[in-house]
């Protein structure tokens, strides 16, 4: 890549992505994370939201109120704000701790919170990467283990 390249895609990046950030202490709710998306779709025209990492969103939710039904609505809400705003939303979320876990790749179900993330999502990609010490360089991406699960077409 050369230099002028390089400065392309630079400036690709910094006309095309928006970051938004909670900068104080605060821990940003789903709430907060898409009244700022909407007003990113509005003013800049933006069609893709990555919220990434799910475990560092607030997820206050009312005493009688389940994680499962908890997270079930909060899919809700986002898919909902995808389909009127005419956007794509990445969710990154991370796997549970796997108890008995035998090394290989987990699989979308493993989503730490419900099997909602599954069962609403369109599309799941599962990235993994080597935390066996026999089986190569450890954390080093070697040969990808990408699993793609196509939910719904």
């Amino acid at each position: 890549m050369s230099v002028e390249e390089l400065e392309q895609g630079k400036k690709w990046l910094n006309d095309t992505f928006h970051l938004i950030r909670c900068e104080d202490d605060s821990l940003p709710s789903i709430t907060w994370v898409l009244t700022l998306a909407k007003a990113a779709v509005l003013r800049y025209g933006v069609r893709g939201l990555v919220i990434d990492p799910y475990n560092e969103l607030d997820h206050q939710r009312p005493a009688n109120q389940t994680e499962t039904e908890y997270v079930s609505q909060m899919l809700t809400r986002i898919k909902r704000f995808a389909q009127h705003h005419s956007c794509h939303v990445w969710f990154v979320a991370h796997p549970r701790q796997l108890q008995h876990w035998g090394g290989g790749p987990p699989n979308m179900y493993d989503i730490s919170g419900s099997a909602h993330f599954i069962n609403k999502c369109d599309n799941g990609i599962v990235i993994h990467r080597n935390r066996d010490k026999n089986a190569g360089p450890l954390d080093r991406v070697q040969d990808l283990d990408l699993i793609v699960d196509l939910r719904k077409l």
